[in-house]
């Protein structure tokens, strides 16, 4: 890792020049409330003071709702080919906890199989990070997602009269010689930079006591009543699940030309909160109820990956909790796990 600092008057610039050079992704404001990572073509259009943002803008890139997989012909030989769309893109002003989240999902596509459409946009995408503010539902500290240690190419932050910026890979580097003049980060700017994250960790209000979760889980998991007082209001709409930076369920699908001759195999987003999400042929539905599914989904997120990646399925962005219709709270029902334990 390479520590620079960069002056507040260079900053300007140096966006330019990556908006002229670039497909450059960022954040711009939908409406008061919301802001959304699209194409910016000015630097007008780019607002890093974001809060707010409802799709992960990570996950929407390298993982798209709706994405082409193969493409087929079906004749006297039936031919297939593989769709792999891809371009280098600069992905700009992404927070922490998103990019901790994009880290899950680079492990989860290298894993068991190899998705050569996920790393290939992965490959060709340049990170380039910066702090935002946290929402009231965050509790990305309790997960040790606020600060990211890699998975970004630079990560940006603001201090008073300057940037500090975190070198991470050599493509980071190499951007920065080319479209910006930099300093050497000194002790006073380390200090400056510390005094800044310890008074941005004091923004995050809510706290979840993840740490007897693991446990505590095994021992509620067989409780139908504490299930069914959970997961009451749910809807089984999959919002949750849209929000999320880490969730990967998906479908594929084949949709076929009128010839019936060529066709391709789509990807799309899927919810294991869906009542059909465990339905197979012949009827049978594993999961057919909604306390069995939120359980099963807090296991995923909180249980199963810390077995198999050592790291949480949950960045604690809180993003679940604001797009829930039925109010479902994720941090709160952690701690009542606890609660009901302690009884």
């Amino acid at each position: 890792m390479l520590y620079k600092v960069m002056g507040r008057d260079v900053f300007k610039d140096f966006v330019k020049s990556l908006i002229s050079n670039y497909e450059f992704i960022g954040p711009k404001r939908k409406d008061k409330a919301v802001h959304d990572f699209v194409p910016i073509k000015d630097i007008s259009e780019l607002d890093i003071n974001y809060k707010r943002t409802t799709i992960p803008p990570a996950k929407k890139i390298l993982f798209p709702p709706d994405e082409k997989l193969v493409a087929y012909e079906v004749n006297e030989k039936i031919k297939v080919r593989p769709v792999v769309e891809s371009s280098e893109k600069v992905l700009f002003g992404i927070n922490a906890w998103d990019i901790n989240g994009m880290n899950f999902l680079d492990r989860f596509f290298v894993t068991d199989f190899v998705d050569e459409n996920y790393l290939e946009r992965r490959k060709k995408l340049i990170v380039i990070g910066m702090d935002s503010e946290p929402t009231e539902t965050n509790f990305s500290p309790s997960m040790d997602s606020e600060y990211a240690k890699d998975g970004f190419d630079l990560y940006i932050t603001e201090l008073k009269d300057r940037y500090f910026i975190r070198i991470n890979t050599a493509r980071g580097d190499e951007i920065l010689k080319k479209y910006s003049v930099t300093e050497n980060a000194l002790v006073k700017d380390f200090k400056d930079y510390n005094n800044y994250m310890d008074n941005y960790r004091k923004k995050f209000k809510l706290d979840v006591n993840i740490k007897d979760f693991y446990d505590n889980f095994e021992l509620i998991y067989d409780d139908d009543e504490f299930w069914e007082k959970v997961a009451k209001n749910c809807y089984s709409c999959g919002s949750c699940n849209l929000a999320c930076p880490t969730c990967f369920c998906f479908n594929v699908k084949d949709d076929i030309e009128l010839n019936l001759k060529d066709g391709n195999k789509t990807r799309e987003w899927d919810s294991c909160m869906l009542p059909e999400y465990g339905l197979v042929a012949g009827g049978h539905n594993f999961r057919p109820d909604k306390e069995n599914r939120l359980k099963q989904r807090y296991r995923c997120k909180l249980k199963t990956f810390l077995d198999k990646f050592g790291r949480y399925a949950c960045v604690g962005c809180g993003r679940c909790i604001e797009v829930c219709l039925a109010k479902i709270n994720i941090a709160d029902n952690i701690n009542s796990i606890k609660k009901e334990v302690s009884v």
